[in-house]
């Protein structure tokens, strides 16, 4: 299911650093920044360009700078640039007929539930810029609420949800 690597939350907090700042940063000073080891930086970065998230100019004033405005890059571009698939399917989802020796592989409840929390990631992801990372945390709490609203822990919610399965 989700699972966010080290280097693709480091990846991420490096591209933030680049918008926050709105000019160019050497490799050493995100580096600094980050409280991360150079190497590391410059293996990121590296696939960063590649991946056409930031661009690096060379010289005595190079430097890396984002390859497009902040609120233009999605987090999932962000971590595709890193070599990954943002909301990967499950595998009853992407090959029902081979996902690994399940009985249920005509019809079954949980692959829907699989399908949806894919596609529900991979919107929220794609919908997230980096711009939006900026912002306070209650600022971007609720603009994914309106993307994905959370369910409150309500205690009638939970009686509701007992009841539910109780009479399946």
């Amino acid at each position: 299911m989700l699972r966010i690597t080290k280097a693709e939350d480091q990846a991420t907090r490096l591209v933030m650093r680049l918008a926050a700042a709105g000019e160019q940063l050497t490799l050493g000073q995100l580096a600094e920044l980050e409280s991360l080891p150079e190497p590391t930086v410059a293996k990121l970065l590296g696939q960063l360009r590649r991946g056409g998230v930031v661009e690096a100019a060379r010289g005595r004033h190079g430097g890396y700078t984002l390859a497009a405005p902040a609120g233009e890059i999605s987090t999932a571009r962000v971590l595709r640039a890193l070599g990954g698939d943002p909301a990967p399917d499950h595998p009853c989802v992407s090959n029902p007929e081979n996902s690994g020796g399940c009985p249920r592989t005509g019809d079954c409840g949980l692959r829907a539930v699989w399908r949806h929390l894919q596609q529900q990631v991979a919107e929220l992801l794609d919908q997230t810029s980096v711009a939006d990372l900026l912002r306070l945390e209650h600022s971007v709490d609720a603009q994914l609420q309106g993307v994905w609203p959370l369910i409150e822990d309500d205690p009638d919610d939970r009686d509701s949800a007992r009841t539910l399965s109780e009479g399946a």
